[in-house]
């Protein structure tokens, strides 16, 4: 294989595995970023750990996605997207062997300990320590270890999505939610980035309203996989279509030898066999502040994914 080749492997192993916000994990191994001086990337993918060693291929590979509500111009929301809260959790545990893996959602207003700041929402976790204490936060509740974050916005989400030509999700309900700008009839859709934005952030008149929401960002996030392998099936030149885009959005540090390790992996992993769930949690109060209280069935998920059991 050819350094070119190697490089272009390497570029689309994120993408498979995750879909739209971890685009591609190692598009710093081109000429370098189109981005504008200053201007923030779409999606951010680092290493959880500095210096920890890479993760074994025969092994599993846990990325936390994660989704901020700051870092968005376009949206009126000033700062960095790693200054925010997040707002969209999901962790993604991948074992590389049997090619399968779980995606488990967070509901932003989960009330859990923070370490070195007492009991609060989730969502905060980022806002105060940045995106090393969320992982902290993760990594202490779930008891399962983060080897790879990715970091988005609203702009982020959008733009990469209206430039690969929309996602395709099953969308599974009607669901109107003037707040997020929802409007849906059950089915298979292609959405654009304000739809696939306005599903993701859809609250109001879902059945679980927080715990909703996050289903249905995980299923954004399948989607985008699912898309891409679509495309690049029919169209192998699409891949091309995909590199640029990632070439212009995505920041990354991820060594290139982890990347073409990854990228073992890159177009094989199925969408249907990656499990979608939310963490179980039912709505409560902490003060005057509306909260999700994560449930017994959630630390017994945990354990199960600890273990390598993803149904």
């Amino acid at each position: 294989m050819t350094a070119i080749a190697a490089r272009r492997r390497a570029l689309i192993v994120v993408v498979a595995l995750l879909g739209v916000t971890l685009l591609a994990a190692s598009l710093a191994l081109l000429d370098g970023s189109r981005r504008p001086a200053g201007a923030q990337p779409a999606v951010t993918i680092q290493k959880a750990h500095a210096g920890k060693a890479t993760p074994a291929l025969k092994g599993r590979i846990t990325f936390l996605v994660i989704g901020s509500d700051s870092g968005a111009p376009k949206f009126g929301r000033g700062g960095t997207a790693a200054g925010g809260r997040a707002d969209s959790i999901h962790l993604v545990v991948i074992d590389t062997a049997k090619r399968r893996g779980i995606s488990i959602g967070f509901p932003r207003d989960s009330y859990v300990n923070i370490p070195g700041r007492g009991t609060n929402k989730i969502n905060s976790a980022m806002s105060s320590g940045g995106p090393p204490l969320l992982i902290s936060t993760i990594e202490r509740l779930t008891g399962i270890g983060v080897d790879y974050y990715a970091l988005t916005s609203f702009d982020g989400l959008t733009d990469m999505v209206n430039r690969v030509g929309g996602v395709t999700v099953g969308v599974d309900q009607n669901l109107q939610d003037h707040f997020s700008g929802a409007n849906f009839r059950k089915g298979t859709q292609r959405l654009n980035g304000t739809q696939a934005l306005a599903y993701s952030r859809a609250r109001h008149g879902t059945p679980q309203g927080d715990l909703t929401r996050s289903k249905h960002q995980g299923q954004v996030l399948l989607g985008g996989l699912g898309t891409f392998q679509q495309q690049v099936a029919k169209d192998p030149a699409r891949l091309m279509k995909w590199l640029a885009v990632m070439r212009d959005e995505v920041q990354v540090n991820v060594p290139f030898t982890e990347a073409v390790r990854l990228a073992m992996y890159a177009t094989t992993l199925s969408p249907s066999r990656i499990n979608n769930v939310v963490a179980p949690g039912v709505p409560g109060s902490a003060g005057a502040a509306s909260v999700v209280r994560l449930q017994p069935a959630a630390f017994a998920l945990f354990n199960r994914v600890k273990h390598g059991q993803f149904s």
